[in-house]
Formats: C-alpha cells, structure tokens, sequence
C-alpha cells in the first residue's frame, strides 16, 4: 500500500481521527481494490492462524492496516468463533482503539461471536460493562445492532441505565446508536422505554430518528 500513497491526504486523515494515528492517505475505494484478490487468495488457501494474521495487520503503523484487518476479521465464517475467541476480541478493542475500528469490531466481530456464543454473552458481557477500559464500555452497547428481532432489550435497557449519567461523548453516542437501531424493529418498545428517561442531548437525538 505505501506504493500508492496520498502524503496530503494522510495529513487529512490523521487530523480526521485527531492526530491519534499515522495514515498513508489510502481511502476506503482504493484500499478495497488492493486488498480484495489478496482477501480471495487467503480465503481460498491459506496454512497460518487467522487471528495472527489480523494481530500482524494490527501491529502496523498506519491506520489503513487495521481496516485491512477489519475488513479480514468480518470474513470469518459465524460458526468459527470459539468460547474463548472473547479474549482476541477484547485484545483488538483496547489496542489503537479509536471509533473508526472499535464500532466495526463490536458490531460485526464481537456482534457474531456472541451470536455463535450466546452462552457468553453474560459473563463476557459483565466483565465489558464494568471495566475502565470505555471502547469496551461501548462494545458492551453496540455488539447487538445487526441483531434485529433477536435484541436482548432487557439487557440493552440495563446498559444504558447504568451509563444514562456518564458524560463520555462516545457512551453517550452509543446509546442513542443503539436505541435508534432496535427502534428500527419494535420502535414501541424503544418509545416506552425513553418516553420518561433523562437522556443526554446527544443520546436522545439519535434514539429518536427514527420513532
């Protein structure tokens, strides 16, 4: 990827994403044309541990490589996710944690793995909501969104009881993020549920787009 880089518009980006990371200039477009036959060749015949692969993607410095290796983690069969995989995905949630990589990771990673291990959901869950680490804080409330019908809400509405008062701008985003999807499928349930809450600005803005 360096071959085509933009030193200009990996000024931009790094600026976009606060000065957090170094970035080649390689937009979304771009990245997809050299990474897709190179996602098709390790699909089709590939010896070494996915989950390493995607660790050496992350260890690199420019913030395209950890799109890379989000982009390869959401190929990972559903059915491949093992009880224990919550320990890598919490490994890739606290490093170079940013938006841009950790709503992917919840949504799609952690989002399938849990579907494929609901069983885990309650203890990997509780560990999440309750750390000091806030993009797990924020997985805790975004891992559902693809879930549809299949929401927990019972546990949607504990999460966002218990960060209703913290003032971190992304918990806030999350959920309102959260309350706006699901209202997507039962938005009743979502209006009974805010229709005497206290929520922030910022959440209550995004919980009621569509309701």
């Amino acid at each position: 990827m360096h071959k085509i880089q933009n030193k200009q518009k990996g000024a931009e980006m790094k600026k976009y994403l606060k000065d957090h990371f170094s970035c080649l200039g390689i937009q979304r477009p771009a990245r997809n044309t050299i990474q897709k036959p190179w996602l098709a060749v390790i699909k089709a015949d590939f010896q070494v541990d996915p989950w390493d692969l995607a660790w050496e993607l992350w260890e690199q410095e420019h913030r395209e490589f950890q799109h890379v290796a989000i982009d390869y983690m959401k190929t990972f069969p559903k059915k491949s996710y093992k009880k224990d995989d919550h320990i890598k995905i919490e490994r890739f949630i606290t490093s170079k944690s940013w938006w841009d990589t950790v709503d992917f990771l919840a949504s799609h990673v952690a989002g399938n793995y849990f579907q494929n291990c609901p069983e885990m959901i309650e203890s990997v869950i509780t560990k999440w909501r309750h750390s000091d680490d806030m993009w797990l804080n924020r997985t805790s409330l975004l891992f559902q969104l693809r879930y549809k019908e299949t929401t927990d809400f019972e546990l949607l509405k504990g999460l966002v009881l218990q960060y209703l008062e913290v003032k971190e701008f992304f918990i806030q985003k999350a959920i309102g993020w959260s309350l706006r999807q699901y209202s997507r499928t039962n938005p009743d349930a979502v209006r009974d549920f805010i229709a005497d809450l206290e929520l922030s600005t910022v959440a209550r803005r995004e919980a009621i787009k569509y309701i």
